[in-house]
């Protein structure tokens, strides 16, 4: 493993105590308190680079303030031209920012964008609320209120997901500040049920890499064999890729789920990425909480079964980065013309 791969992996088993130490937290200290620990590992993997996201935030902010009507197509252009600019850096003879800076960067694209949509979505409610003449209940997953900057920097630079995800929205986010009994959300055992897979596929990772090297394909020696065992090849090393891809996303959801985050009421049928889809009201007391089935569907960002069993490709295709799955679908796909059929 590479300095920057035991890097990494350091920085997704610091985030499970640290999940744990804010679960109970009142809401306050949640959202400082946890944008304070993502900003800090952002200035400490990225460095000087750090600029690029807050340009970025800045941009969106501006956008959504200046037109929350349209701000989901403004803050898409922006983000995705910001991105163009920021992987054409080297060619541009600017400084080549850091891999985690690339990490953190394609996150909080993701994340900006749903947070315009989400504003979006809010502004039209209002002025149809205005239209009608009365005021309806809250709606699933609407905002409450237009975020602020310093509320949208927290969002952003929230140690949750920074730089491996998983994805997920504001609503979600906002749901984890607010929990009513957080001391009655399980975290432990749905933890361990998910964590126990990840020191077999670490050791597979291991074995793969140090078996069939990835650098092996880099040499002329490599090209010298026959077809046949080049073609073998790439067998163990796509093994190697998706173990590596496991353990990330699995100490990933860990920590989301030691901190109690992206919890609902299993009622609420949760889907990845985009949270509940039937509406379920907070318990009232302890008790009433405390008597809830809990799960983490919402953060859930891959099924690691389904994956490399699935019969078609696009089955394997759901179940792998399943966040940004959900991402794609709900602000790409469903917001591209209905009669073009290549941008479907």
């Amino acid at each position: 493993m590479s300095p920057e791969e035991w890097t990494y992996l350091m920085v997704l088993l610091i985030s499970i105590p640290i999940g744990f130490l804010f679960k109970k937290a009142g809401p306050g200290l949640k959202r400082w308190g946890a944008a304070a620990v993502g900003l800090g590992l952002t200035l400490f993997t990225c460095g000087p680079h750090t600029l690029h996201s807050l340009v970025t935030i800045l941009g969106t902010w501006a956008l959504i303030q200046a037109q929350p009507c349209s701000c989901h197509a403004l803050a898409l252009a922006w983000t995705f031209s910001y991105l163009l600019f920021f992987r054409a850096l080297s060619l541009l003879g600017l400084p080549t920012p850091t891999p985690f800076t690339n990490a953190v960067q394609l996150l909080l694209t993701l994340k900006l964008v749903s947070l315009a949509s989400e504003v979006q979505e809010l502004h039209l409610a209002q002025r149809k609320e205005m239209a009608s003449g009365f005021s309806k209940g809250p709606s699933l997953g609407l905002l409450p209120d237009v975020p602020s900057l310093m509320e949208t920097l927290s969002y952003s630079y929230c140690y949750v997901g920074i730089m491996t995800g998983p994805f997920f929205r504001y609503r979600t986010y906002l749901d984890w500040l607010e929990q009513p009994f957080p001391g009655a959300v399980p975290s432990l055992r749905p933890l361990l049920r998910r964590a126990w897979p990840a020191p077999l596929f670490g050791l597979l990772f291991l074995l793969s890499s140090h078996l069939f090297p990835l650098e092996a394909v880099r040499e002329d020696a490599f090209y010298a064999r026959p077809l046949p065992v080049r073609l073998f090849y790439m067998i163990p090393v796509f093994f190697a890729f998706r173990m590596r891809f496991y353990v990330a996303w699995i100490a990933a959801e860990c920590g989301c789920i030691a901190a109690g985050f992206g919890a609902y009421p299993v009622a609420a049928k949760a889907r990845a990425g985009g949270g509940p889809t039937l509406q379920c009201p907070p318990p009232s007391s302890l008790e009433k909480a405390a008597a809830l089935e809990y799960d983490y569907e919402t953060i859930r960002n891959i099924d690691c079964y389904r994956t490399d069993f699935c019969v078609r490709v696009r089955e394997g295709m759901r179940y792998w980065n399943m966040t940004v799955q959900w991402w794609l679908a709900q602000y790409i796909y469903k917001s591209a013309p209905t009669s073009s059929y290549v941008l479907r």
